[in-house]
């Protein structure tokens, strides 16, 4: 016996489950919602991140910051601020 794993989207889920129903040799159909957001179960916490550098890398986001050290240095002290 062979187990098949399909996704469809929600609105055609029912007509697939209805069509295989009417097959022969289909056994049983097993449903499962999944929940889809960004960041994936399987996926470690590092993998995530060199995920969304590599996304991101064709930006250049801080391609106007010189020297790095400096510009932390310069953030610190913005949150050293009382207001």
């Amino acid at each position: 016996m062979t187990t098949l794993r399909i996704t469809v989207e929600d609105e055609n889920a029912g007509m697939l489950k209805k069509l295989l129903q009417e097959v022969s040799f289909v056994k049983s159909i097993e449903e499962e919602k999944v929940i889809k957001n960004d960041t994936s179960g399987d996926e470690s916490s590092l993998e995530r991140i060199k995920k969304i550098l590599d996304e991101v890398k064709e930006k250049n986001l801080f391609k106007d910051i010189e020297d790095p050290v400096e510009w932390q240095r310069n953030v610190r002290k913005e949150w050293d601020r009382d207001f």
